[in-house]
Protein backbone atom coordinates (compact mmCIF):
# COMPACT_ATOMS: atom_id res chain seq x y z
CA UNK A 1 0.00 0.00 0.00
CA UNK A 2 1.14 3.63 -1.12
CA UNK A 3 1.98 6.26 1.58
CA UNK A 4 -0.86 8.67 2.42
CA UNK A 5 -0.39 12.06 0.29
CA UNK A 6 1.04 14.32 3.30
CA UNK A 7 -1.14 17.97 3.21
CA UNK A 8 0.04 20.76 5.35
CA UNK A 9 -2.68 23.52 5.28
CA UNK A 10 -1.75 26.91 6.78
CA UNK A 11 -4.57 28.57 7.71
CA UNK A 12 -7.49 25.94 8.59
CA UNK A 13 -10.07 27.54 10.34
CA UNK A 14 -12.22 28.53 8.24
CA UNK A 15 -13.70 29.36 5.01
CA UNK A 16 -10.90 28.59 2.13
CA UNK A 17 -8.51 26.22 4.52
CA UNK A 18 -11.28 24.81 6.02
CA UNK A 19 -12.57 23.69 3.02
CA UNK A 20 -9.05 22.27 1.87
CA UNK A 21 -9.10 20.40 4.99
CA UNK A 22 -12.70 18.49 4.30
CA UNK A 23 -11.31 18.18 0.56
CA UNK A 24 -7.71 16.56 1.53
CA UNK A 25 -9.81 13.91 4.23
CA UNK A 26 -12.41 12.74 1.41
CA UNK A 27 -9.18 11.48 -0.63
CA UNK A 28 -7.93 9.77 2.23
CA UNK A 29 -4.80 11.77 2.68
CA UNK A 30 -2.94 13.24 5.53
CA UNK A 31 -3.20 16.71 7.00
CA UNK A 32 -1.42 18.95 8.75
CA UNK A 33 -4.09 21.86 9.77
CA UNK A 34 -2.62 24.67 10.97
CA UNK A 35 -4.35 27.76 13.21
CA UNK A 36 -3.88 30.74 14.82
CA UNK A 37 -6.05 30.36 18.09
CA UNK A 38 -7.38 26.43 18.42
CA UNK A 39 -9.87 28.08 20.62
CA UNK A 40 -11.12 29.64 17.53
CA UNK A 41 -11.31 26.23 15.74
CA UNK A 42 -14.28 24.52 16.46
CA UNK A 43 -15.62 23.28 13.23
CA UNK A 44 -12.40 21.68 12.45
CA UNK A 45 -11.99 20.18 15.49
CA UNK A 46 -15.18 18.39 14.68
CA UNK A 47 -14.06 17.30 11.46
CA UNK A 48 -10.68 16.50 12.59
CA UNK A 49 -12.75 14.33 15.06
CA UNK A 50 -14.78 12.74 12.90
CA UNK A 51 -12.13 11.39 10.60
CA UNK A 52 -9.76 7.83 10.94
CA UNK A 53 -7.18 8.70 14.08
CA UNK A 54 -4.15 10.78 13.16
CA UNK A 55 -5.39 11.55 9.76
CA UNK A 56 -5.85 15.03 10.71
CA UNK A 57 -3.64 16.84 13.23
CA UNK A 58 -4.11 20.78 14.23
CA UNK A 59 -1.22 23.05 16.08
CA UNK A 60 -0.31 26.32 15.56
CA UNK A 61 2.51 26.59 13.13
CA UNK A 62 4.43 29.45 14.97
CA UNK A 63 4.61 28.20 18.25
CA UNK A 64 4.71 23.89 17.50
CA UNK A 65 6.69 24.15 14.49
CA UNK A 66 8.24 21.03 16.24
CA UNK A 67 5.06 19.20 15.58
CA UNK A 68 6.55 18.70 12.44
CA UNK A 69 9.62 16.27 13.31
CA UNK A 70 8.10 13.23 13.27
CA UNK A 71 7.07 14.03 9.31
CA UNK A 72 9.96 12.31 6.66
CA UNK A 73 8.08 14.33 4.07
CA UNK A 74 5.42 17.12 3.22
CA UNK A 75 3.88 16.69 -0.51
CA UNK A 76 1.97 19.78 -0.47
CA UNK A 77 1.97 22.86 1.46
CA UNK A 78 -0.98 25.23 1.45
CA UNK A 79 -0.23 28.69 2.80
CA UNK A 80 -3.92 30.00 3.14
CA UNK A 81 -3.70 32.00 6.09
CA UNK A 82 -5.18 35.85 5.96
CA UNK A 83 -6.61 38.13 7.16
CA UNK A 84 -8.89 40.98 5.87
CA UNK A 85 -10.04 44.34 7.86
CA UNK A 86 -12.31 46.62 7.71
CA UNK A 87 -12.33 50.05 6.41
CA UNK A 88 -9.52 48.79 3.57
CA UNK A 89 -10.09 51.60 1.32
CA UNK A 90 -6.78 53.40 0.67
CA UNK A 91 -8.35 56.73 1.74
CA UNK A 92 -9.02 55.23 5.02
CA UNK A 93 -6.52 52.53 5.99
CA UNK A 94 -4.92 53.50 9.43
CA UNK A 95 -1.05 52.78 9.87
CA UNK A 96 -1.57 49.70 12.36
CA UNK A 97 -4.85 48.14 10.02
CA UNK A 98 -2.08 47.93 7.06
CA UNK A 99 0.49 47.01 9.40
CA UNK A 100 -1.95 44.29 10.50
CA UNK A 101 -2.49 43.27 6.58
CA UNK A 102 0.69 43.28 5.75
CA UNK A 103 2.43 41.69 8.94
CA UNK A 104 0.03 38.74 8.43
CA UNK A 105 -1.37 38.34 4.43
CA UNK A 106 2.47 39.17 3.26
CA UNK A 107 5.29 38.33 5.88
CA UNK A 108 3.29 35.56 7.36
CA UNK A 109 3.61 33.63 4.34
CA UNK A 110 7.06 34.12 3.19
CA UNK A 111 8.15 33.56 6.76
CA UNK A 112 6.03 30.25 7.38
CA UNK A 113 7.59 29.22 3.95
CA UNK A 114 10.58 29.79 5.44
CA UNK A 115 10.39 27.76 8.65
CA UNK A 116 8.89 24.72 6.14
CA UNK A 117 12.02 25.01 4.70
CA UNK A 118 14.68 25.23 7.30
CA UNK A 119 13.07 22.50 8.80
CA UNK A 120 15.48 19.77 6.41
CA UNK A 121 11.74 18.02 5.45
CA UNK A 122 11.50 16.86 1.64
CA UNK A 123 8.86 19.20 0.27
CA UNK A 124 7.32 18.59 -3.10
CA UNK A 125 5.23 21.81 -3.72
CA UNK A 126 3.99 25.18 -1.49
CA UNK A 127 0.97 26.70 -2.61
CA UNK A 128 -0.34 30.37 -2.16
CA UNK A 129 -3.61 31.19 -1.83
CA UNK A 130 -5.33 34.52 -1.67
CA UNK A 131 -8.62 35.94 -2.68
CA UNK A 132 -9.52 38.05 -5.45
CA UNK A 133 -9.96 40.82 -3.38
CA UNK A 134 -6.11 40.84 -3.37
CA UNK A 135 -5.83 40.90 -7.21
CA UNK A 136 -3.54 44.02 -7.87
CA UNK A 137 -4.76 43.26 -11.68
CA UNK A 138 -8.18 42.99 -11.46
CA UNK A 139 -9.40 45.81 -9.77
CA UNK A 140 -13.10 45.22 -8.62
CA UNK A 141 -14.78 48.49 -8.20
CA UNK A 142 -17.55 46.93 -7.35
CA UNK A 143 -15.95 46.59 -3.80
CA UNK A 144 -15.75 49.97 -3.23
CA UNK A 145 -12.05 49.62 -2.74
CA UNK A 146 -12.59 47.26 0.58
CA UNK A 147 -10.19 45.07 0.68
CA UNK A 148 -7.87 46.11 -2.61
CA UNK A 149 -5.67 48.54 -0.62
CA UNK A 150 -3.32 46.24 1.91
CA UNK A 151 -5.03 43.29 0.03
CA UNK A 152 -3.55 44.09 -3.84
CA UNK A 153 0.28 45.19 -1.87
CA UNK A 154 0.68 42.33 -0.03
CA UNK A 155 -0.20 40.05 -2.98
CA UNK A 156 2.15 42.30 -5.30
CA UNK A 157 5.01 41.56 -1.91
CA UNK A 158 4.53 37.72 -2.94
CA UNK A 159 4.97 37.70 -6.11
CA UNK A 160 8.25 39.27 -5.73
CA UNK A 161 9.03 36.63 -3.13
CA UNK A 162 8.15 33.73 -4.98
CA UNK A 163 11.06 33.71 -7.31
CA UNK A 164 13.06 32.95 -4.38
CA UNK A 165 11.19 30.48 -2.84
CA UNK A 166 10.99 28.52 -5.90
CA UNK A 167 14.52 28.36 -6.87
CA UNK A 168 15.43 27.34 -2.67
CA UNK A 169 12.79 24.78 -3.42
CA UNK A 170 14.18 23.42 -6.49
CA UNK A 171 17.26 23.38 -4.79
CA UNK A 172 16.11 21.19 -2.00
CA UNK A 173 14.74 19.26 -3.88
CA UNK A 174 18.01 18.09 -5.62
Amino acid sequence: MAAPIVWVVVGATRGIGLEWVRQILARGDHVLATVRDVAKASELWTLAGSTTMGRCQLFNFAREVAALRNIDRIDHVIVNAGILQYPNRATELSFDNFSDHLRTNAVGPIITAQRLLHTGIPIRSIAFMSSDSGSASDFRDFEDGYATAAMQDCEAILKHVFPVLRLTLRQKQH
